[in-house]
């Protein structure tokens, strides 16, 4: 079932995570792989509403984790991972309908590093410290925003 976008947006804002991954990767040129991430988790008796997310931007993929080890009920979580779908449904679908708390100062960050990728660079060595001066700074500005005041 789809939903409003706004709702998804302030759903995003409360639980979205916007990631940049640099990795160790032997079978790569420079031994390190980068990648951009989107996700959101939650237990997995709010499946549906993951499902009603996944339906309205028409993207991403469904992940069922298991936390017994701690004790914890189990999770789900809404993974986009692909380029492609980050740059024409996520993006386009944030333009559409922005965040509004905090958590678009990490989406910011999350669109410089997207630009990164379209321009190649985080294929060289000057890209990735690129994407880790912006990992670095994507949740700063949360600090920042509950040291004022």
């Amino acid at each position: 079932m789809k939903i409003p976008g706004e709702y998804i947006a302030g759903f995003i804002d409360g639980e979205g995570c916007f990631t940049i991954v640099i990795s160790k990767h032997k079978a790569k040129k420079l031994g390190v792989d980068a990648r951009l991430h989107f996700q959101i988790e939650v237990r997995s008796d709010d499946l549906e509403i993951l499902q009603n997310i996944q339906e309205t931007i028409d993207c991403g993929r469904i992940y069922y984790l298991s936390y017994e080890r701690y004790g914890w009920h189990p999770h789900v979580e809404l993974k986009i991972s692909s380029f492609p779908e980050i740059t024409d449904k996520l993006i386009p679908f944030l333009t559409k309908f922005p965040l509004r708390a905090k958590k678009r100062f990490s989406y910011e960050c999350f669109l410089q590093a997207v630009e990164i990728f379209k321009r190649k660079e985080h294929l060289t060595l000057e890209g990735i410290e690129k994407l880790r001066e912006i990992r670095k700074n994507m949740n700063q500005f949360s600090k920042k925003l509950s040291s004022v005041g």
